[in-house]
């Protein structure tokens, strides 16, 4: 399975690199994440170059990581700046050090060409660092391949059936959705007025009666997916009565059949309520687990029948789109490499 590598993924949440080296496998490569003693973050080929020993077995040293096994000391480019018990440094002690950037509470790592890791390339999350917006996060690992989960998020008609507990309601699979997109985005808009609002949607919002309800999600590549949703008291148009809300999900390939899903459900109300916070955080952990348990045995499914293909409805049609994408943009990266093996 390729992945689309001249792209920024998400490695972690920032708050999770620590002075303590995190192993972590991203695009199927490992890789060690630490902060410096400065709060600088960095990634590594989690790979000693001298006995291949992992280097997240290692430990921080003012602005350098020494491996745990031999004691050769890295500084943050990946340059050998020790070995112990010797003067001359070979030119091979070297690793491989990824980009990688802090923004909106992640660290966005970059593991294709360095020279087309312009931070101007990460997804714009402002609802993460906005004094008026309060967030929920997490994340989750689900044993399936990228693209299942992407179709799980484009395509939110399976609420209806698997998340009633939370933000599921009848309507969600009946009202047909509209679909737009171009070379580089998707869009999957769904408005439902004068209806029930979910269990999750009462607790929040403190609905009593009906509401107009919609969903616009955003696809972009290679693995984000912005969720706008909230309500409004029905035909009231009245927003100071409904609620807002953002779900950031940024997928990160893990191997071919494992994947990280870094979360965030934001919202624009009770911001100072650490239970509604809880309670989001809690709710949003329950839909997720729902989900993990059906693509998990779909992804069994699908690698016990290599020969089937699935069949699309109407539903389908965003999947579709950034179904697409994703092997346009594949065959495009194919392409450029081939050239530049070529020349």
């Amino acid at each position: 399975m390729k992945f689309l590598e001249n792209f920024w993924y998400a490695a972690a949440w920032s708050s999770e690199i620590t002075s303590a080296p995190l192993a972590r496998r991203i695009l199927d490569r490992p890789v060690a994440l630490f902060r410096t003693e400065s709060g600088r973050a960095a990634a590594f080929d989690d790979c000693c170059p001298h006995r291949m020993v992992p280097l997240s077995r290692g430990r921080v040293e003012g602005e350098s990581l020494r491996c745990g096994y031999h004691g050769l000391r890295f500084d943050c480019s990946g340059k050998c700046v020790e070995v112990p018990g010797q003067v001359n440094i070979p030119p091979r002690a070297k690793v491989i050090s990824y980009p990688l950037v802090e923004r909106w509470n992640f660290a966005w790592i970059w593991m294709g060409e360095p020279a087309a890791a312009h931070p101007d390339l990460i997804p714009e999350l402002p609802w993460l660092t906005a004094s008026d917006w309060a967030y929920s996060h997490g994340c989750i690992v689900y044993e399936c391949n990228y693209v299942l989960l992407l179709d799980n998020l484009i395509d939110l008609s399976h609420t209806t059936f698997v998340h009633q507990r939370t933000i599921g309601t009848e309507d969600v699979a009946k009202t047909p959705v509209k679909t737009t997109g171009d070379a580089r985005r998707v869009l999957v808009e769904r408005y439902m007025n004068d209806t029930e609002p979910s269990i999750m949607y009462k607790k929040a919002g403190g609905f009593t009666g009906k509401v107009d309800r919609w969903q616009k999600i955003e696809y972009t590549p290679p693995t984000s997916i912005i969720i706008d949703a909230g309500a409004l008291p029905a035909a009231t148009n009245d927003k100071t009565r409904g609620i807002d809300t953002r779900i950031i999900n940024i997928i990160t390939p893990q191997t071919p059949t494992s994947t990280f899903h870094f979360w965030a459900f934001a919202r624009d109300f009770k911001l100072d309520d650490p239970s509604m916070t809880q309670y989001l955080a809690d709710a949003v952990m329950i839909t997720f687990n729902e989900d993990k348990l059906l693509i998990d045995d779909q992804q069994r499914n699908v690698d016990a029948r290599p020969e089937q293909r699935m069949l699309d409805n109407a539903a389908d049609a965003g999947v579709v789109l950034a179904r697409r994408i994703v092997e346009r943009l594949l065959a495009e990266e194919a392409s450029r490499s081939a050239g530049t093996r070529a020349a």
